[in-house]
């Protein structure tokens, strides 16, 4: 017993042993900093990890000064008392003033508050209350690198995805699948994408500081078939109070004018206009159905690419028209998904058509070919990174926006020929990757097939998981969707 006792008793200590959490945070941060490509901050990182854990050189410099300066005491009363008030007025404005109040205020008020703690009073209550302060930095930092470089939670907002995907699952995305994308707009209050938590028409982010695209080694690529999150291409300007609408469409509706011009400014008037940056466009899911360099065909709703019609989708649906051809009658816009068509296979029975009340919307947003609907549309090449494609007056009007806002050049007609960025030319060269994807609600899905491509550098990551489901009808959550993979 006292052997077992004494393995015990060694096993103890070396799990509470400096020098193995040391190791193992250490062994965390080289595979991190490689993995980033800035293996030059080992030089700082590194050092700062043997001392914080085994050497104490800081902590016992940082005591002595305390004890022999008083202006010392003083600067560090004074950082720690800032750092309380970011916390605590960060969270009463949350809260109790919605962000509707001036924050300097909420942050001047708290300060003097931790101020006079630090250097006068230091109660039990201030000491509890710091323990709570450093407890949420600690756990903020750790979950936003989780968030920014591992996977994310997201909600399903709509019935786009149905019946893969139901309003009201949340779901994990996973984003080593394609590769995290490093933050473009690294000033960003944490834990949410483009509006502030409890007021949704103030920004959550600055643009003062902004990054280039850059996306770290991940395990794989976008396959076709993958359900993906990505950033909404056309989100780069949004209407604040009718957020989940394009922007781009509500100019191409008469409810605001006959004209484009007179319906941006009746928007502009009527309405609050954000322009976001890439990463702080909405986010949005749906299935990719073809990658660069496929040719996209749609055929009485069923997806091709290259020729060859898409697998089977089990929960992907349509609306249907039925006729029973024994009975006479006909049953219109019934939603059936792929796995219950063989329920009506017997074609001497039953005659199966794609509900046009939904199929035959004309499309024309992105397209010269007005003759395109939700089942019948294309061939339209996806573009991909390094091929040419001639410009002439077709291919500008379904690449245009590619070559102008994606990939930032100016595009003008001149005579019978274009310019790109003022030099006349015959052809234009992509940039970088460009996606297709099509929501499994088929006829209710707001897709590629109403606003264009997903660029590559849009591309969030991959969905995995539903972890929990609320229906958000009738309430309850839904057990039987919690902990299924998404497929």
């Amino acid at each position: 017993m006292q052997k077992l006792k004494d393995i015990f008793a060694a096993v103890g200590r070396v799990v509470r042993s400096p020098w193995l959490m040391a190791i193992l945070v250490a062994i965390i941060v080289v595979a991190f900093a490689i993995w980033y490509g800035a293996a030059w901050s080992l030089i700082i990182a590194l050092p700062i990890i043997y001392d914080y854990y085994i050497g104490h050189h800081c902590a016992k410099l940082h005591a002595r000064l305390m004890e022999k300066y008083g202006w010392y005491r003083v600067l560090y009363a004074v950082w720690c008392a800032l750092v309380f008030a970011v916390v605590v007025g960060v969270i009463l404005h949350m809260f109790i003033f919605r962000w509707e109040g001036v924050f300097l205020l909420t942050l001047a008020v708290v300060f003097a508050y931790a101020l006079w703690e630090e250097l006068k009073s230091n109660s039990k209550i201030y000491v509890w209350l710091y323990g709570w302060v450093h407890a949420i930095i600690f756990a903020t930092v750790v979950a936003t690198i989780i968030q920014l470089y591992w996977f994310q939670m997201f909600v399903i907002p709509t019935g786009s995805m149905e019946s893969t995907l139901m309003a009201g699952d949340y779901i994990l995305v996973n984003k080593t699948s394609y590769g995290p994308r490093v933050p473009m707009t690294p000033l960003s209050f944490p834990f949410v994408h483009n509006t502030m938590p409890r007021n949704d028409l103030k920004a959550s982010f600055s643009t003062l500081w902004q990054r280039d695209y850059r996306r770290l080694k991940g395990c794989d690529e976008v396959k076709r078939g993958d359900v993906v999150v990505f950033n909404f291409p056309e989100g780069d300007t949004v209407v604040l109070e009718r957020a989940a609408e394009s922007y781009y469409q509500m100019l191409l509706s008469s409810e605001f004018g006959p004209i484009t011009e007179e319906r941006r400014k009746k928007i502009a008037e009527e309405y609050t206009i954000a322009v976001r940056p890439l990463d702080k466009k909405e986010n949005y899911i749906k299935r990719c159905v073809a990658i660069p360099g496929d040719t996209l065909r749609i055929v009485e709703g069923v997806v091709h690419n290259n020729n060859n019609p898409e697998p089977m989708i089990p929960n992907k649906q349509y609306f249907y028209d039925i006729y029973n051809r024994k009975t006479g009658r006909v049953q219109t816009n019934v939603l059936l998904r792929d796995k219950e068509l063989h329920s009506y296979a017997d074609t001497t029975i039953y005659k199966l058509s794609k509900s046009q009340g939904f199929a035959g919307e004309r499309l024309v947003p992105h397209t010269v070919a007005t003759g395109w609907t939700l089942d019948d549309f294309g061939p339209l090449w996806i573009p991909k990174a390094g091929a040419k494609v001639e410009l002439n007056d077709y291919n500008v009007a379904l690449y245009g926006r590619i070559i102008e806002v994606y990939e930032g050049h100016s595009l003008e007609r001149r005579g019978d020929g274009y310019l790109v960025d003022g030099v006349e030319s015959a052809d234009y060269c992509f940039e970088q990757d460009y996606y297709f994807m099509m929501g499994d609600n088929r006829h209710g899905s707001l897709d590629s097939r109403f606003w264009g491509f997903v660029p590559e550098d849009h591309i969030v990551g991959k969905a995995s998981y539903v972890w929990f489901s609320v229906d958000p009808h009738h309430g309850g959550i839904r057990w039987d969707r919690m902990f299924k993979s998404i497929k």
